[in-house]
């Protein structure tokens, strides 16, 4: 027999057949270098929570062992003060429990490990269900407590301000009447040989199976909508809307859902009529900026906080008029050192010169103002330089927009269909995510220096190819209001 685990459970509460497809391992697997390091940094914080508890066990899982009964032995030995990896089965269901501290003879307080610096909802969803298989397991607990990061712990300090601890109890205790009111209902609805039936809802936008479930066939679904609010899509499903061409007149949409909504119902690609001014507004030459960024939950270096956001590179490129880069400039950090002013510094060497500084996104000026809040002594160029910056992709989503976009903007949806021959694929690094987790990597020490030079040199390939998909996405919309202008001319 197959037993439940919590990730089959959680999907279950988002829709039953997600739960489903989950226990027969039909949901794709997520892979890469960012999930790895995803994987490692979580192992990392439950080892550092276990050192909380000096005197605990740990449940041992390799090939020889069995780990219920592991458990089962340190739950009926008294002398045993705390548990970690503690394993548990219960009428068709097993959960893991981070730990259990030994209350007294009859009780224990179970911890549920996060990796997060703030409290998140979906955290007590995790620990009742550990907490349900518990008490269908007959262990009593007494208390719940989330452990998860404190934003004041920094490098060099004890292990014990590293986390904060929550408790969770009348949450979970709440939830729990929650859980066991639908866990024989959700046991039968996951075992059965026959799939649950789908139907919309709102949990189905970001959904790892959407496309082959709700949205198999489906085109132009209302998800397709940029930025379609949980009311919004709870509002349509109401009136069994799926498609965007069945969404009534008088619904409410923003001015960018209009424009998508037009353009599915005309079958025509946007354009308005205020683009030639926003892209004649953009001063020559041209500068295009790209940063790279790691954060990571045990900090890096010294005096920076979990989750603290850390600039690690960039690309720079100067155009004229036509596209024809100028100049090419691009920096990449000393990966065992913090080095955020020397970014600053070279920055702000490059940019001397006018010219507006197009970016995709705002997250660039974002991070150039807290540059500002780090280094007061560079406030004043950075300051001239953030005021130069145009955001490409905000000026794309208020005056163009192609069917093939399915009201997405990111750059790596924009660019093939503006571009065909222009991709991501040949890259070794091909995202931001893998390019966030290939440095870390290097700063934790496990790359030797074969692989941190290859390493290197591909960060700084994939970096430059952001800078020159912007030149690219530019001139595109450049040359499509100057097509505009000669078919005006010779109508």
């Amino acid at each position: 027999m197959e037993y439940i685990n919590k990730a089959v459970f959680i999907n279950y509460l988002s829709c039953p057949t997600l739960g489903w497809l989950t226990k027969r391992n039909k949901i794709p697997r997520l892979t890469g270098l960012n999930n790895d390091f995803l994987i490692y940094e979580s192992k990392v914080i439950k080892q550092k929570a276990r050192q909380l508890f000096k005197d605990s066990v740990i449940v041992q899982k390799n090939n020889d062992s069995d780990v219920f009964l592991q458990t089962s032995k340190f739950v009926t030995d008294c002398k045993t003060s705390a548990i970690c990896n503690a394993y548990f089965l219960a009428e068709g269901y097993y959960a893991k429990a981070d730990i259990l501290k030994r209350v007294d003879q009859n009780s224990w307080h179970l911890f549920e490990v996060k990796s997060g610096s703030k409290y998140k909802a979906k955290y007590t969803n995790d620990i009742a269900f550990t907490a349900m298989i518990l008490s269908k397991a007959n262990i009593t607990i007494s208390k719940y407590s989330i452990l998860h990061l404190s934003s004041d712990y920094r490098l060099g300090m004890q292990i014990d301000s590293l986390f904060e601890e929550i408790d969770s109890t009348q949450k979970v205790e709440l939830k729990l009447l929650e859980f066991f009111s639908i866990y024989n209902q959700a046991l039968s609805d996951i075992n059965s040989e026959k799939m649950p039936e789908p139907y919309l809802k709102r949990s189905c936008k970001n959904c790892p199976v959407f496309d082959t479930c709700m949205g198999n066939n489906l085109k132009n679904h209302i998800f397709d909508l940029p930025r379609l609010s949980i009311p919004g899509i709870e509002g349509l499903i109401s009136l069994k809307v799926d498609t965007i061409d069945k969404v009534p007149n008088d619904f409410e949409l923003t001015q960018m859902q209009k424009i998508v909504k037009n353009s599915v119902l005309t079958n025509i690609n946007y354009i308005s009529d205020t683009l030639f001014d926003e892209l004649n507004s953009i001063k020559q030459p041209y500068y295009y900026l790209d940063f790279e960024s790691v954060t990571t939950i045990i900090p890096l270096y010294p005096n920076i906080a979990p989750h603290t956001q850390i600039l690690t590179q960039f690309s720079l490129d100067k155009t004229d008029a036509k596209g024809n880069i100028l100049n090419h400039y691009d920096y990449i950090a000393d990966h065992t050192r913090d080095c955020r002013r020397e970014i600053a510094q070279q920055l702000i060497e490059y940019l001397k010169q006018n010219g507006s500084i197009i970016t995709y996104s705002n997250s660039e000026r974002v991070s150039i103002l807290k540059l500002i809040n780090l280094f007061e002594d560079l406030s004043g160029s950075l300051n001239k330089i953030a005021e130069r910056i145009v955001d490409l992709e905000l000026i794309l989503k208020k005056n163009y927009y192609n069917l093939n976009f399915h009201g997405r903007s990111s750059i790596k949806k924009v660019l093939p269909v503006l571009i065909p021959k222009e991709t991501y694929l040949d890259l070794e690094i091909g995202d931001g995510g893998d390019a966030a987790a290939s440095f870390a990597f290097m700063a934790l020490g496990m790359y030797d220096k074969e692989q941190i030079e290859k390493t290197r040199e591909n960060l700084l390939k994939y970096c430059a190819k952001d800078t020159v998909a912007m030149i690219y996405i530019h001139q595109f919309l450049i040359n499509a209001i100057n097509n505009i202008a000669i078919k005006s001319q010779t109508s």
